[in-house]
């Protein structure tokens, strides 16, 4: 996740932050809509934003309800994973069913498994 910024001729960049606040800028689309290898989905969301400071500001005012909810659903799978409470498959299942919403069955009848 990262800022986006469109230049005047189409091509879309993004800056990445790491820990140390510097982070790296990549092309993530150009001008005829297409993405450079390695990028195969680009979402956009917008952050309404203010050059004023509101210290009373919040999360709830920042990012709409259903970002937060992807968000904390996201953030709860990985949790479960670090207290080992999933292990890498299962992690990795919940992740996918939950970013992409794809099941298939793999295993007896009833149980859905991804693929």
């Amino acid at each position: 996740m990262g800022e986006y910024v469109q230049l005047d001729d189409g091509t879309g960049i993004c800056h990445i932050p790491d820990m140390n606040d510097e982070g790296k800028t990549i092309i993530v689309s150009y001008p005829d809509g297409t993405m450079p290898d390695g990028i195969s989905d680009l979402e956009l969301i917008d952050i309404p934003f203010s050059i004023d400071y509101d210290p009373t500001a919040s999360v709830e005012d920042l990012i709409p309800a259903d970002i937060r909810e992807r968000m904390s659903k996201t953030n709860l799978i990985l949790e479960e994973y670090e207290a080992g409470m999933l292990d890498e498959r299962e992690a990795g299942e919940a992740l996918f069913n939950h970013l992409f919403g794809k099941r298939q069955n793999h295993e007896e009848p009833g149980q859905d498994k991804l693929f």
